[in-house]
């Protein structure tokens, strides 16, 4: 059903019909609702069906539905699944209002001198942590025609409205009067800065020049429901169609846009080097991990004995918690249960047992040593090894489990966070431990999503404060920060897996369903495909094709439809999905 029907207008409902507009229509003997597309001659020879109503003004620009349906072929889905995040749901109380008068808006401060920004075309733009970003974003905003600014989450949407009281804005947690009116407004060049959360990337501001997406690298602009599109991969299709500038950035680089500059096809916007070199932020991580294998080795307290001298210091861990599991701390081998093989990590007594079989560990299997320490340690473990190590200093946690503090509220004191719970605040040094956590997460995106929040932790610290990451310093995630080089780090992501043949050098199609719903999905398909493999939720398999990929995406469409129309068992179809790997 993924294409267009023609329905007859009756001359009653002619005014009201126009492009744009939501009808009702009779469609295999059922009354339901679709949107008027466009008008003209019927391509169809026999009687057509008439419209039964019309409901409400044009509120679907021709170029949305256009942006819609680009959308669509991208992820291999259906234009009806792009076009219900493009406008929201109808409230007829709000139609006929008056819209407010269009703001004035005072043009920016040049705040982007030390940066090399084309006039026009795409750029992935890497941000200094010491550099205000949303400022940066407000400043080329007011310098356009009609902007579009999308952030991760709503924390981001305040901050940036702060910046920016006369634009609209559109997050999920608005209301559905509060959404329609506002879309309404943008619809009559009311608002011409829309900001917003992913779904804002399809507002309809008339003479668009630009769309910036901050924070590209986070999972939450990935949208869960089908299709599963991503705002940046929408804001440079809508750069493309519209000829507005895209401008994606953080204080990292994705390998998505390393892609793009690889490609010709966006530019490379960050700091020139003699800049970079003036404005170096430090940081430091261990080179020699092996002659201290504590948690907390004693450069690391340097750094907090240092930092506590001049104010607060933040301490960044990977997750909330305690310890979940035990190193032996003489040979540095992982402790495993003897009898069963289970991993070992303390109860709440403390003693270290067996995760499985519960038995008491207390003797290293490799090296008979008797001495342990925890491995991925929470922030509960990590604030009360702090609080015993530093008597009568405030550690402070900042976390889901504890509440995330909105400010700090003591002048010299430790912080213990996890990533993006970071108290605002300017810190006088930043402790990252448990690296290999991060590191180690079964993904694609692992070593990219590590450097993307401790850049972001760094960011919250001031600009002398030195930085520690406990970790070896020769792995490419840890040089990316102690060279102060995202971009590079970038750039080798990309090539590692274009050599690997995944995203984003390569297209990805990926499969998930019932066992007999995929295998019979991959036989529709008739070509290679890695898979099945099984899981514990059914089975899984993965296309993997050179970019564009147009044909094969066109194919998975239209096994997709032909599946539906049969009537078959669904198979979730995700095209460059962001957890491939997870």
């Amino acid at each position: 059903l993924d294409r267009l029907f023609d329905f007859a207008i009756p001359d009653e409902l002619d005014t009201a019909a126009q492009p744009g507009c939501r009808v009702r229509v009779r469609f295999h003997g059922r009354r339901v609702t679709g949107w008027l597309i466009e008008r003209g001659e019927a391509q169809f020879d026999g009687k057509l069906q008439p419209l039964l109503a019309v409901s409400g003004p044009p509120v679907l620009r021709a170029d949305v539905a256009e942006l819609a349906r680009l959308v669509a072929d991208r992820y291999a889905g259906s234009l009806t699944d792009v076009l219900r995040f493009s406008v929201p749901a109808r409230v007829a109380a709000v139609e006929g209002s008056e819209p407010p008068a269009r703001p004035e808006i005072v043009a920016g401060n040049g705040l982007w001198r030390d940066y090399p920004l084309p006039a026009s075309g795409a750029a992935s733009w890497i941000c200094h942590p010491h550099d205000e970003p949303f400022a940066m974003l407000a400043d080329l905003a007011r310098n356009s025609t009609g902007a579009i600014i999308v952030v991760p989450d709503a924390r981001d949407v305040a901050r940036l409205a702060s910046l920016l009281p006369e634009a609209a804005v559109l997050t999920g947690e608005l209301s559905n009067r509060v959404r329609y009116r506002t879309h309404l407004e943008i619809l009559a060049g009311s608002r011409p800065i829309v900001i917003g959360t992913r779904s804002a990337v399809f507002a309809p501001v008339p003479d668009l020049g630009l769309i910036a997406v901050w924070d590209d690298g986070d999972d939450v602009l990935a949208e869960p429901q089908a299709p599963g599109w991503h705002a940046r991969e929408v804001a440079a299709l809508r750069g493309w169609q519209t000829g507005a500038r895209v401008v994606v950035g953080g204080y990292s680089r994705t390998a998505a846009t390393a892609q793009w500059i690889a490609d010709g096809t966006a530019a490379d916007v960050s700091l020139p080097r003699e800049v970079a070199r003036a404005r170096r932020y430090v940081v430091d991580a261990l080179h020699e991990p092996d002659r201290d294998r504590r948690r907390i080795p004693e450069p690391a307290f340097a750094v907090l004995r240092k930092g506590l001298e001049s104010g607060v210091v933040l301490v960044q861990v990977p997750r909330v918690g305690g310890a979940q599991g035990l190193v032996c701390q003489a040979c540095g081998h992982v402790a495993r249960c003897g009898r069963c093989g289970g991993g070992v990590r303390p109860d709440r007594q403390g003693t270290a047992r067996c995760r499985l079989c519960h038995q008491v560990f207390d003797t290293c299997e490799s090296c008979a040593g008797r001495e342990f320490v925890g491995v991925g340690a929470g922030s509960q473990r990590s604030a009360d090894e702090l609080q015993r190590a530093f008597p009568g200093i405030p550690v402070l946690r900042s976390d889901a489990q504890s509440g995330v503090l909105e400010a700090i509220d003591v002048e010299r004191g430790i912080v213990v966070a996890t990533p993006g719970a970071e108290p605002p605040g300017q810190y006088s040094a930043l402790l990252i431990l448990d690296t290999e956590v991060l590191l180690a997460v079964p993904g694609l995106r692992a070593r990219e999503e590590a450097v993307r929040r401790w850049l972001a932790a760094i960011a919250r610290t001031a600009p002398e404060a030195p930085t520690m990451i406990v970790a070896p310093q020769d792995l490419p995630a840890v040089q990316a920060l102690v060279r102060n080089d995202p971009g590079s780090f970038a750039q080798t992501e990309r090539a590692e897996r274009e050599a690997a043949h995944m995203p984003p050098a390569f297209r990805c199609v990926r499969m998930r369903g019932e066992s007999a719903a995929v295998a019979s999905w991959i036989e529709a398909y008739g070509a290679d495909v890695l898979g099945p493999l099984e899981t514990t939720a059914g089975a899984e398999a993965l296309i993997l094709v050179p970019r564009p990929g147009t044909a094969t995406l066109r194919r998975v469409q239209e096994i997709q439809a032909a599946r539906s129309k049969a009537g078959e068992p669904v198979v979730e179809v995700r095209v460059d999905p962001v957890d491939l790997g997870a």
